[in-house]
Formats: C-alpha cells, sequence, structure tokens
C-alpha cells in the first residue's frame, strides 16, 4: 500500500466516523465515549511500543481528530511499511477503535555495494540498523546521515547531495541493499592560478587523474607533492593552493566531475630591511638580487645571504617570509631582511717575531681600519708597520660600488700609497786563496779585508760577521674592477714604485768586485741579468734575478689584471664553495719600469663540509714567472705558508699544496682545532749554488726543484669582541724539527 492510498483510507474511515456522530450530534445527544482501543497487525513490534504514542484512551470523549494524529504518530514510529484502516465500531457504551498496522520486514542481511575506499565493515559499524531488527525509517534515516556526515569527515564531502545513491529492501527475505556513492569519477583536471613550472612537470606527480574518484585525501597529497616538487627539486616555494570540484562540472546523471587546481608560486610583493642603523639602506639593497616581483627561490634566497655576510657589516644576518600587503593574494609575501650590524671600524695593535738571518725579527703593527665609512660600504685603513728589520706605512681606500646607476655599479675602485723597507741578513765569506800584502797599518788602521755573499772551495765564512741587505720602496697603487656576475670580479690595475737596494758589509771588510747587489762601478743592466755579475739580493747567483746597483734608485712600474671567482658562504670561516683567482703581472721599460718579466699566479681553494660540523679546505698554489724580476718581486714563502719551518723560501716558479680540516669544538664556533699538511716545492731559474738555511753553508742548487713539508695541528680563537675573526697558532713538523706560528684569519 502506498501512503497515498493509505492516507485516502484513513480519511474514509473518518468520514465515516463523522457520519455515525454527525446525526447524534445534530440531535444534541451526548458525544460518545471510547470503551476499547486495540491494535492489530503487530507481529515483532511490541503493542506496548505502539500504545505508547497513542493519545486515544477509553472512557475519553471519541474525536475523530485524536484518530487522525494517533494514525500519524504510529506511522511516525518507523516500523510500518503501511497502516490499514482503523475499525471504529459502534459497541454499548461507546466506540471501540481498533489500528491495524503492517510492519517493515525483519532485517536477514545488510550489503553495500560500490563502496571502493571505504570498507563494509566500517560501514555497518557507523550504523544502528542491524540483522534482526524491524527496518526502521526513523533509525535508517540517521544511519544515512551517519553515512554522509563519516564520507564528509575523511575528505568526499561537497561532491554529491547523498552518499547513499539508492537502498533496496526486499520485503520477502529481509535483505537490505545499499548502493554508495563515494565520490564523483574525475572525467578531467585543469591547472590554472601561476605555476611557473609546466604542466607536463606538474601532472605527473599528481594524485587526481582521470578515472579516480576525487577526494580531499587526494587533493591533500597533492599539496604535498607539489610542496616537494616546488620546493625539494626547484628549490621555489608554494605560494598558494586552491582546488576541489568545479561546481559547474558535476554531472550527476553519470556522477563525474572535473577538478580545478589553481597554483600559485610564491614571489615577493615587497623588501624589507630591519635593524640597520647605521648602513644605508641603499648598500644592503644592492646586494640582494630578490627583489619585488620575483619568484622565492631558497637559493637565490641563500646567495642573498651569503653576500650580506661577504660584506662583513653585519654579526648576524636573518631572512625571513611573512604575509604580503595583500591578503587576497596570499601568495605575494613580504621578505623581511634582519640584520644586526658589527662594528666596522677596528684599531689593531699588535707584535711578531721571526728569527734567523732571513726573518724579520722582532716587530710591531699598529692599524686603522673601516670597511664600512659612514656606513656608505666604502673603507678606508691606515697601517704601520715598526721593527728591527722592517717598516711600513700604507693608506688604502676602496669604493666597492662606483656611481648609483646599475651600470656604474659593476665597477669599484681602490688605491692607496705606501712606504716599506726591509732589512736582512747574510754570513759572509773570506776568499783565502787570495794573498794579502803584509802592510803595515799606520796609526792602527785595520788592513781591508775582501769578502763575498757566496761560498766557494777557497772561502772561509767570517765568524761573527754578516752583510746588511736593505731594501726601500714608495710607491702607489690604483685599481680598477669590473663584475661579470655576482661571483667573478675582472680588475685591472698598476703599481708604481721606486725601489733602492743596498747591501753593506762593516769595516775593514769590503766586497770585492762583482758582488750581488753592491755594484761600484756602471750601472749594470737590470734587463739582461748574467751570471758574471753574480746578482742576487739574497746571495743568490742567478740569471732570472735583475743586476741592481747598490744605493741608486730603480723604477719598478707592473700593470696586472686579476679574475677572482668567490663562492664561499663565509668569508671568514667558508664551509662551502670556490674561491679562485688567476692574476698574470707584466713590467717592462714600455710601461716605465726599469725591470721586464711576467708574473702569474693561480690560486684555487675549495671547502667541503664533513661530518656534522667539520670542513674539508683543499688549497692549490701555482707560481710561474718569466724574465728577469727584481729581488723584491720574488715569490715568498714564509711560515704562514709553511707552518713547520721559520725560514722564508724564495722562487722564481713554485707550488704549493695545503689540506686541512677544520672542527669546531665550542657550539658558537668560538674555537675550534685544525689538522693541516703543507708541501711546497719551488726553484730558483738559472740559480747558482744557494746558502742553505740550516748550515749556513752553500750545498744546495735553486735551480733544481726543492720540496718542503710539514703535517700539524692548530687552534682558532675568534674574538668578536676586539674585531677578531680567527686568531690563528699553528703546532707543525717540517723537515729539521717542531715550529710554532702565529696568524690572523685562516691560513686559506
Amino acid at each position: 500500500m502506498t501512503p497515498t492510498s493509505r492516507w485516502a483510507g484513513v480519511a474514509l474511515v473518518l468520514c465515516v466516523a463523522l457520519a455515525v456522530v454527525a446525526p447524534q450530534a445534530a440531535r444534541t445527544a451526548p458525544v460518545p465515549r471510547i470503551v476499547s482501543v486495540d491494535i492489530e497487525g503487530n507481529v515483532h513490534v511490541p503493542t506496548a511500543t505502539i500504545m505508547a504514542v497513542v493519545e486515544a484512551h477509553p472512557g475519553e470523549p471519541f474525536d475523530p481528530r485524536i484518530v487522525q494524529g494517533d494514525l500519524q504518530r504510529i506511522n511516525a514510529l518507523g516500523y510500518f511499511a503501511a497502516l490499514a484502516p482503523p475499525l471504529i465500531r459502534q459497541r454499548p457504551g461507546g466506540i471501540a477503535i481498533t489500528y491495524r498496522v503492517v510492519e517493515n520486514p525483519v532485517i536477514t542481511k545488510i550489503v553495500f555495494n560500490g563502496n571502493q575506499h571505504v570498507p563494509s565493515d566500517t560501514l555497518l559499524a557507523l550504523m544502528d540498523t542491524a540483522v534482526g531488527q524491524v527496518f526502521n525509517t526513523n533509525t535508517f534515516r540517521s544511519d544515512i546521515l551517519k553515512i554522509n556526515n563519516y564520507y564528509e569527515r575523511i575528505g568526499y564531502g561537497g561532491q554529491v547531495p547523498t552518499h547513499v545513491k539508492d537502498i533496496n529492501l526486499d520485503p520477502s527475505t529481509g535483505a537490505l541493499t545499499l548502493t554508495i556513492l563515494e565520490g564523483l569519477t574525475i572525467r578531467g583536471v585543469v591547472i590554472g592560478g601561476d605555476p611557473l613550472l609546466p604542466q607536463t612537470l606538474i601532472r605527473p606527480v599528481l594524485s587526481v587523474k582521470p578515472g579516480v574518484v576525487y577526494s580531499d585525501g587526494l587533493r591533500d597529497r597533492d599539496v604535498q607533492a607539489l610542496k616537494h616538487l616546488y620546493e625539494d627539486k626547484w628549490h621555489l616555494e608554494l605560494g598558494n593552493f586552491v582546488g576541489g570540484i568545479d561546481p559547474s562540472s558535476i554531472d550527476l546523471k553519470n556522477d563525474t566531475a572535473i577538478v580545478k587546481y589553481d597554483i600559485y608560486v610564491m614571489r615577493v610583493a615587497v623588501v624589507e630591511i630591519t635593524g640597520n642603523t647605521r648602513t644605508k639602506d641603499q648598500v644592503i639593497r644592492r646586494q640582494l638580487r630578490v627583489v619585488p616581483g620575483m619568484v622565492v627561490n631558497s637559493d637565490a634566497i641563500k646567495a642573498d645571504y651569503e653576500r650580506l655576510n661577504q660584506t662583513q657589516y653585519f654579526s648576524k644576518v636573518e631572512p625571513d617570509i611573512k604575509p604580503g600587503p595583500d591578503p587576497r593574494k596570499p601568495q605575494d609575501v613580504t621578505l623581511v631582511w634582519h640584520v644586526t650590524e658589527q662594528r666596522t671600524a677596528s684599531a689593531q695593535v699588535g707584535f711578531g717575531y721571526s728569527g734567523g738571518l732571513t726573518g724579520e725579527g722582532l716587530y710591531g703593527t699598529l692599524g686603522l681600519s673601516d670597511n664600512n665609512l659612514h656606513g656608505t660600504g666604502n673603507g678606508v685603513s691606515i697601517q704601520f708597520e715598526g721593527g728591527a728589520r722592517t717598516h711600513l706605512a700604507q693608506i688604502q681606500g676602496s669604493i666597492p660600488y662606483f656611481g648609483n646607476t646599475p651600470a656604474s655599479q659593476r665597477y669599484s675602485i681602490t688605491g692607496g700609497i705606501f712606504s716599506s723597507g726591509t732589512t736582512y741578513y747574510y754570513p759572509v765569506y773570506e776568499d783565502t786563496s787570495r794573498t794579502i800584502p803584509s802592510i803595515p797599518a799606520p796609526h792602527g788602521t785595520p788592513v781591508p779585508i775582501p769578502v763575498t755573499l757566496y761560498s766557494s772551495s777557497n772561502a772561509a765564512q767570517v765568524s761573527g760577521i754578516v752583510a746588511t741587505s736593505l731594501s726601500d720602496s714608495n710607491g702607489v697603487q690604483l685599481q680598477v674592477g669590473r663584475r661579470m656576475s655576482d661571483y667573478t670580479i675582472i680588475s685591472l690595475g698598476g703599481t708604481g714604485e721606486v725601489i733602492k737596494y743596498n747591501t753593506t758589509v762593516p769595516s775593514p771588510y769590503y766586497f770585492e768586485s762583482y758582488q750581488p747587489n753592491i755594484f761600484v762601478g756602471p750601472t749594470p743592466n737590470p734587463l739582461n741579468s748574467s751570471l758574471t755579475y753574480n746578482n742576487g739580493s739574497f746571495g743568490i747567483a742567478a740569471s732570472s734575478i735583475a743586476n741592481v746597483n747598490t744605493g741608486l734608485p730603480y723604477r719598478l712600474d707592473i700593470a696586472q689584471l686579476v679574475g677572482r671567482v668567490v663562492t664561499t658562504d663565509d668569508p671568514y670561516n667558508p664551509r662551502t664553495g670556490w674561491n679562485a683567482s688567476l692574476s698574470e703581472s707584466y713590467s717592462a721599460p714600455a710601461i716605465g719600469s726599469s725591470f721586464k718579466f711576467t708574473q702569474t699566479t693561480l690560486d684555487v681553494a675549495r671547502f667541503f663540509p664533513i661530518l656534522r660540523r667539520a670542513t674539508l679546505g683543499f688549497h692549490l698554489v701555482g707560481d710561474m714567472s718569466t724574465g728577469v724580476i727584481p729581488p723584491s718581486s720574488l715569490f715568498v714563502f714564509s711560515d704562514q705558508q709553511m707552518r713547520g719551518y721559520n725560514q722564508v723560501f724564495y722562487g722564481t716558479d713554485a707550488v704549493l699544496g695545503q689540506v686541512e680540516v677544520r672542527q669546531p669544538v665550542l657550539a658558537s664556533g668560538q674555537f675550534s682545532v685544525a689538522f693541516f699538511a703543507d708541501g711546497l716545492d719551488y726553484h730558483i731559474r738559472g740559480a747558482q749554488p744557494l746558502l742553505d738555511p740550516y748550515t749556513n753553508r752553500i750545498t744546495g742548487y735553486p735551480a733544481s726543484w726543492t720540496y718542503l713539508g710539514d703535517v700539524g695541528f692548530g687552534l682558532r680563537f675568534d674574538v668578536p669582541q676586539l674585531g677578531l675573526h680567527t686568531v690563528r697558532i699553528d703546532f707543525a713538523r717540517g723537515y729539521n724539527g717542531f715550529h710554532t706560528s702565529f696568524g690572523l684569519g685562516q691560513s686559506f
């Protein structure tokens, strides 16, 4: 029986009842009373359950409206497939009412169809309807709500009106079958927004594909996959994502829809700088390459971070990403640079000692410098050094970015003036093969004794007597650089100086003719050295070292071209990157110099992070020269390079190799240890036998390549309170014993 026929029957019964009662009402007879109320047709539903909602009770006046209400209330219990018209019969003393019901079947099994992602056991656990119960429409409606809510919670909501697409209850068997529509099947995927990456890269990582049932879980997995794609693989930031079923594409007839993903890469809307009270904003901004309108790329931000660190203006640099100015566009963000300025103006006071005949002796230094003058990024320094064997005075200035336009700021200018001098001491040898005339010394005047700076089979070292060799230089230097990229700069510069050499020996000794750097006759030609003159201010006779006359000033003008690449992550203690340079120096009379030579230097350092915080560094220097070199321009290696030796080594050509492992001890990095090895191979072109620095005898031939090596360990201290980023103490063993060296800054 259909609901329409059911209520039609009820209406008929009520009409009959009214027909029975109406004549009595017309005769103003008293209203009959109900004498009994019964239920008929219920098998499994208790009569008490039905009677609990019946309001017609024996003894009460009969009211057709109450009967109509009882029928509605009985039907609302949900247990009945139909209600037959009630029996309303006249009985002695009143009206007897019998409500007749047709029960829903008892459920014998519950079957689910169409559920692919949610197991049937899970759906069954959500339901209060169970096998063995009379099917109740009220309970079942609640079960449908629970199933829909569950699908909403697990990400299938908002697609269809209900996830229980169809219901079939077999009245003969009691089998209840539910057809489940978990979600709409994707028939297409549309990608919009500002994805930046091509769809050929995006689509393969997505879980949503044609033929797949859409869910919010798939969408969430896609968001993570896109973040991985953008951030891990391409180092971009996913700025915003809006995705889901396109409502206008829903086809409920075929249960399909189109998914639309709007993908937005993160872009910089504003760049803010905070924390700088001295350094001008423009000085910071000219180091930044990530500007408004650009995508947020972690590599680019890291490069900007390293560039700001390289300026050495700040003790701390922190990039931060905050919401942008327009809340409607969360993909447009504000990039904030938090900087903590450090003291860039400093005074340096120090002293040192380098022993041996070729050492510098005891010396002291005083320096004043500022590499961020008035917050402009320009630098200036003044340095003085004085000691037993050295003196230096120099003023330098630098403008790292010349001008205010992008084109002009590719150029840098560095210049300075200097005055320096160095004193060396060498043993002297008396030629015993010569016969000195026995001439009495009148009035106690000593007899002159000829000596030489180099030994032979007929020469003996004079005890307690050394020759004094001095070199003095005054000059200017200027260099103009051109940035080819953020990491590469090419510089063209020059140095012009007047230099003098002077070698003397105390009386009554005197140098014989043609001694190194002590010519007393006509000035030799420094462009074409000859072994005839036994030249060399270091006691070395070599065709590659220029002839210079003692006390005579010479012009030393050098033009230099330098290319440098720096990709290190930190200017003081790099952990990764390259620091490489190639320089070519040229000196000739064509540019006003008294000398003619070239020098080429390749200097390469490479750093690798190892373990958790350690750094492995390799350093290689190759030096090569041609022509005839003035003594002051030889390649020089001291205990700052060869840490196991206290001597100074000179060469016209050399190869230096260093390897070092640096391990921080403190978490702050202000104290660390280092383990290293150094190797030097050098020679002097066309050299005659050389004074051995250990025996004070000429036993070696520096024209041959000579190898020196050392190994050791060192301590590193950072003292930021004094503006010292690395104070270095190294303990090393060379071929002839142990040596301790001191220095400022890393060894390379």
